[in-house]
């Protein structure tokens, strides 16, 4: 009997997480991996399963979320592409498609991952940005901010930022960097990290924020690591406002696809 080929694509996607209970596949609930899968079995005749850079929650979005899949039968890159883009909901974009090796994993071979986090500084609300980030009437203190955002920066236990629920993980991750970056209307928070926990960029949100807001020192946030308690930390920022900005594959730093070392692609 002549054995089937295998083809192994990876997929560089955007989507809008309105209308989604996050990116994980659901069976009572849609999750965009759900949507996905659907279209790609469609395509190519038969039961197709993807898995994903990370998960995303209910009402996140992504700006770069990479996943990976294997079929049996083959399409071209651009024909693929086009053909995706026409039957997907219009809240989900493929941006880019590559071959890869059967040994490439969206999610176990990649460095890093980076989220952003989106806030709207002004007096009056943004029309526009409802639901796409979270608006602060009050002036927010740049230079105080980002003091106190440097102090996640490392290695440590986020048992105090993120949900009960992951406590039975092993919580020390390590934040390579967060970075902010702003304008007189808009304040972009960037965190990158290995891994992160769940609810962990909210809540280091949410935390800073309420530092700021209550003119605390920037090194309470150690303290707050120190007591390994989520009660201790600040409020979980609003999902609408967080996006997965990118995944990293290579010691390049370079996001998506491109980002993928040579020894995985065809």
């Amino acid at each position: 009997m002549q054995q089937q080929n295998i083809y192994y694509k990876a997929c560089l996607i955007s989507y809008c997480g309105d209308n989604y209970n996050g990116w994980q596949r659901q069976k009572n609930a849609v999750g965009v991996q759900n949507i996905i899968e659907n279209t790609l079995s469609k395509l190519y005749e038969n039961k197709i399963l993807i898995a994903g850079s990370g998960r995303t929650d209910t009402g996140v979005h992504a700006l770069g979320q990479v996943f990976n899949f294997a079929a049996e039968k083959y399409f071209d890159n651009n024909t693929l592409m086009r053909a995706l883009n026409s039957l997907l909901p219009k809240d989900i974009a493929v941006l880019e498609i590559a071959d890869v090796t059967k040994e490439f994993h969206s999610g176990k071979s990649i460095k890093s991952k980076t989220y952003e986090y989106k806030i709207i500084n002004t007096p009056i609300h943004n029309p526009f940005m409802i639901n796409r980030a979270l608006w602060i009437r009050n002036y927010i203190d740049r230079k105080y901010l980002e003091n106190t955002l440097s102090y996640f920066c490392g290695t440590y236990d986020f048992q105090s930022f993120c949900v009960k629920k992951t406590k039975k993980e092993n919580t020390i991750r390590t934040v390579n960097y967060v970075k902010l970056i702003s304008d007189d209307e808009n304040i972009s928070i960037l965190i990158n990290a290995s891994g992160f926990l769940h609810n962990m960029v909210r809540i280091i949100t949410g935390t800073a924020l309420k530092i700021v807001k209550d003119n605390l020192k920037p090194e309470t946030v150690l303290n707050i690591m120190e007591q390994k308690d989520r009660r201790m930390a600040g409020p979980t920022a609003p999902a609408c406002a967080l996006y997965q900005k990118e995944a990293i594959y290579n010691n390049d730093n370079i996001p998506g696809l491109k980002g993928i070392p040579a020894k995985y692609l065809l």
